[in-house]
This record gives C-alpha cells, sequence and structure tokens, in this order.
C-alpha cells in the first residue's frame, strides 16, 4: 500500500526569495494492485508526487508510506533496494542510443547485479511479452516513437517491480499508438499483482478506460479522486 499522510513538499525558488508549494497536505491511499491514473496541468504537482514516490526527494512535512515504510526514515544504503520495487518509465524513454533494445533493457538488471544466466532468461521473455521481440538488435534512433516506449517499458518491468510509475507515456504519440501503449498500461495492472500509477494529462484517453481511479492535482492539492465510466475494449 502507498499512503500519503499529511504531506507538504515546498522549495525554495531559484528566481525569486519564495517558497513554492508543490505539493500541499496531500492525503491519499493507494491499494496494492490498483491502476491509478494521476492528471493535472503543469506545475499541479505530478512530478513531485513522483519524486517522492521514487525517494528522489522527501516530504518537508507529513509522512509517505510504502509497504509500511516510512520513506524519509530509509538509510542511504537502502535506498537502491527500495528502488528495486518500483519501475520508472520516463517521459522522455531515457534509451541509451548506442545501446540496443535488448542492451537497454538488460541493462536494468546489470546495475542491479543480475547473473548473465538471469538477464539471458529473462530479457526475450519481456521483449516476447511486449511485442518488441523483433527490435532486439536495433538502436533506439532506429525504431518509432511507440517501439521506444515499449523499450522503456520493458526496461521498467525487467525487474519485476511491484510498483510501475508510467511518466506522461502517451505523450510523443499518434493517437492510435497511445491508446496501444495506454492499453498495454491497464493490462499490467489488471491482475492485481502490480500498482501501476499513470501520470497523464490525457483525459479524453484515459476516460475510454472502465472504472479505473482518476486522482486530479491543482496547485498541490487533491481537488477530485473519482473512477472512471468508460467501457474498455
Amino acid at each position: 500500500m502507498i499512503e500519503f499522510k499529511h504531506v507538504t513538499k515546498t522549495y525554495r525558488s531559484a528566481t525569486r526569495d519564495t517558497t513554492v508549494i508543490a505539493l500541499n497536505d496531500v492525503n491519499l491511499k493507494i491499494d496494492d494492485g490498483e491502476v491509478v491514473f494521476i492528471v493535472g496541468e503543469n506545475g499541479s504537482g505530478k512530478t513531485t508526487l513522483m519524486r517522492l514516490l521514487t525517494r528522489m526527494e522527501v516530504p518537508t512535512s507529513g509522512t509517505l508510506l510504502v509497504d509500511g515504510v516510512d520513506l524519509k526514515k530509509i538509510r542511504k544504503r537502502k535506498i537502491p533496494d527500495y528502488r528495486c520495487k518500483i519501475g520508472m518509465d520516463f517521459q522522455d524513454y531515457r534509451l541509451f542510443p548506442k545501446f540496443t533494445v535488448y542492451e537497454n533493457v538488460a541493462f536494468a538488471m546489470r546495475v542491479l547485479g543480475k547473473s548473465s544466466k538471469n538477464i539471458r532468461r529473462t530479457v526475450p521473455l519481456v521483449l516476447s511479452m511486449l511485442d518488441i521481440s523483433a527490435r532486439a538488435d536495433h538502436f533506439p534512433p532506429e525504431i518509432s516513437g511507440g517501439e521506444q516506449q515499449r523499450t522503456a517499458l520493458a526496461r521498467a518491468l525487467v525487474n519485476n517491480p511491484k510498483i510501475l510509475i508510467a511518466d506522461e507515456p502517451t505523450a510523443n504519440l499518434s493517437p492510435a499508438m497511445s491508446r496501444e501503449v495506454m492499453d498495454l498500461l491497464v493490462s499490467l495492472g489488471e491482475n492485481g499483482k502490480r500498482t501501476v500509477l499513470v501520470i497523464t494529462h490525457d483525459v479524453k484517453l484515459i476516460s475510454n478506460y472502465a472504472h479505473k481511479r482518476i486522482i486530479k492535482l491543482e496547485r498541490g492539492r487533491i481537488v477530485s479522486d473519482t473512477a472512471t465510466e468508460g467501457e474498455e475494449g
């Protein structure tokens, strides 16, 4: 379970001598296995929420718990262990252009010290699951935006994380490819074994998915927490 208890995050403005409130007294519970869409305009607090969950930053005040663990109290040497639970799909993909698709995905396992045997067994399975096996030996500049997104997702999933966070996963894709990628993300959380958080501005797209939770942020506050009514398929 993910639980925000009265979480506030502030920053000092780099250009003005003022305090910027990025998140303001956020209270939120997300159960294991939920698929949740987090929406809001630029500056609403979506990115700050993500950075707190990945332990890139800590709350200024309040408590953030993941599986009962207070992220603010995790020792520095234990942060990599915590991050193993999280798969992060970045908006700009962050693929290594001189690594093949296979090598990009395998890299996520190598940095955690996984064995070569494990890598050789696991990476092809994940590439197959995401239907990009045919691109395994290609480099990112040689494949489409949708294929790059699938590669980034494969990298995020290859260590079997308990939580998957996708940051604007359809931002640079065509409408058809956006629907395909969103279908995939929703399916990854359908069995209830993985929590999927999708940060997006595309409210029209997510209205296609029935009974999924939508959390809307405005100026650092949660202004609504509702369920979609659309029909899947």
